[in-house]
């Protein structure tokens, strides 16, 4: 046996096997007579019939067999120790004719690179206090949430909800293809087109007309059938609603404000923290500068096309593209494949990151008080669910793990204001420069 090592880049091999019948003539001829013991042919005894009549029969079979045993063998006691591949290997060819055997494969390997100290980063953090006018703004909105609806056959007022059915028409007033059934409109939510909500309001049930839209500087028009008016009956805050909306937290208006408070503040926490541990990735990721390994990349790459195929009903788009998804998708693939290799040093880096038994009981009894639920149901859940618990054990210690970096990275806390200037889409800024300089 021989096998043979090129270097296609810093972190991609092509793996050579070659062999001969002195590999593989003894493994071949050993299966056959274990197989013969196991057979029964029609004039010899069971386990009897001549060798040469078994290897008739089904030494096509057994030379493949065996063929593909000896790789995974090779594979696993002299490619794993020697080469430590990463990733699955790639069959790039196999060929086995009259006794001569060679296989060609692609590996990954880790790169090799400097984890960059984790004091060296900086980062910027959304640091902010909910003020009384957030507060205001969110009772405001819970107490309308409240409310209740009736359907009407009177005119629709400012605060009615309208159910439409909508069709856009060609040039020659017809209808098209192009319609939307059973839309509702709230006529007092201002993200709602103001050309509807304006005429919307005062038509009562079974009304039609019909109305101009612009769209990219074309103008279509549209006819739109009114099928149901529904008006509210505003809910009227107090204890009883305060316990509903709070789930018992708040029996009056202070407490009911101290709660929502409470769930802003934790809300705009969570997602600073959540803003400042992608800024951390994405900080060591430009932080390093290394290749990974083409294996990888073509997995997370497959990965990504399976999950658009689940979002589609398992089908992909009909108008889908490979070659353009993974153009679109190239650096962030890039980005996840070198953070799967940057992470791996963190985790030595970091030995105290691994999962001990109290980190999944201490997870398990917050979620337990956090959704009134057994700690012990949790547990069986999880269980039950293929790859949950390794998931969930692979959460627990990049939890762990970003404890640390955060202990360690230089942090530059920012005010709201501050943060969401500082990155702002270049959209909105474009707009706002806009707005300036008219």
């Amino acid at each position: 046996m021989n096998i043979s090592v090129e270097n296609i880049t810093t972190v991609d091999k092509k793996i050579t096997i070659e062999a001969d019948q002195t590999d593989l003539g003894p493994r071949i001829d050993k299966a056959l007579k274990k197989y013969r013991k196991q057979m029964t042919v029609p004039g010899f005894r069971p386990g009897m019939a001549p060798i040469g009549l078994v290897k008739k029969r089904i030494g096509k079979d057994v030379e493949n067999e065996q063929v593909d045993e000896f790789v995974q063998e090779v594979f696993q006691k002299e490619i794993i120790p020697n080469h430590k591949p990463v990733g699955e290997p790639v069959m790039e060819s196999i060929d086995y004719t009259d006794g001569q055997l060679k296989v060609e494969l692609s590996i990954g390997s880790a790169p090799e690179f400097e984890l960059t100290d984790p004091d060296k980063i900086k980062v910027d953090k959304l640091v902010h206090d909910v003020t009384e006018e957030e507060v205001q703004k969110e009772y405001e909105h819970r107490i309308k949430s409240a409310a209740d609806f009736s359907e009407t056959d009177d005119p629709a007022s400012e605060k009615a909800k309208v159910t439409v059915n909508v069709v856009r028409l060609d040039s020659d007033g017809n209808e098209t293809d192009d319609r939307d059934e059973d839309l509702l409109i709230p006529l007092d939510d201002e993200n709602q087109p103001e050309e509807y909500r304006k005429e919307l309001k005062g038509k009562k049930k079974g009304d039609s007309f019909e109305l101009k839209l612009e769209d990219d500087g074309e103008t279509s028009t549209y006819k739109v059938d009114v099928v149901k008016v529904e008006e509210v009956t505003d809910a009227e805050p107090g204890e009883e609603l305060f316990k509903e909306l709070s789930r018992g937290a708040a029996a009056n208006e202070e407490d009911f404000r101290s709660f929502l408070k409470s769930q802003i503040q934790d809300y705009f926490d969570s997602t600073a923290d959540d803003l400042v541990k992608d800024k951390i990735v994405t900080a060591l990721i430009d932080a390093h500068d290394f290749e990974i390994p083409k294996n990888i990349y073509q997995d997370i790459l497959n990965s990504r096309i399976e999950n658009l195929k689940r979002e589609n009903d398992n089908e992909l788009p009909a108008d889908f593209n490979r070659e353009a998804f993974e153009a679109e998708n190239k650096e962030s693939i890039t980005k996840e494949g070198k953070w799967t290799f940057i992470v791996s040093k963190l985790f030595e880096k970091y030995p105290d990151t691994e999962i001990q038994a109290e980190d999944i009981d201490t997870f398990f009894e917050t979620e337990s008080a956090k959704m009134g639920l057994p700690a012990e149901m949790l547990k069986q859940f999880y269980s039950s669910q293929s790859g949950q618990l390794e998931q969930l054990r692979m959460r627990i210690r990049t939890d762990k793990l970003f404890a640390h970096l955060l202990n360690e990275v230089q942090v530059n806390e920012l005010s709201r204001e501050d943060y969401e200037k500082k990155y702002a889409p270049k959209d909105d800024e474009d707009a706002k420069n806009q707005e300036s300089s008219s």
